[in-house]
């Protein structure tokens, strides 16, 4: 048995997924208090599922997911346009003849 349900109403989204032993919420917008995002993954067993039996959580039953950032490849430039101005083009053969 599989229920999923998507709340987006509040001020951030909730996407929660339950099966015979435990449901899962997945936690999106969400964000430290510098601002940098982050995902929230909880697992809660069933106690007791349909079939009375108990399941438990080993380990951390809460995980939180952090972005560190952009990729940056060898050989990229970071280019952010409302921070930096396109590269000026180099003058062309009839406009350096001038």
């Amino acid at each position: 048995m599989r229920i999923v349900e998507h709340y987006s109403g509040g001020p951030h989204k909730l996407l929660r997924v339950e099966t015979d032993g435990c449901a899962v919420n997945i936690v999106i917008d969400l964000h430290d208090p510098h601002g940098i995002p982050f995902v929230a993954v909880e697992v809660e067993p069933r106690l007791p599922d349909g079939d009375g039996r108990i399941w438990e959580v080993e380990g951390s039953s809460t995980v939180l997911v952090h972005c560190r950032g952009l990729q940056v490849m060898q050989g990229d430039r970071a280019y952010a346009p409302e921070r930096d101005t396109p590269p000026a083009q180099a003058p062309t053969e009839l406009e350096s003849s001038r």
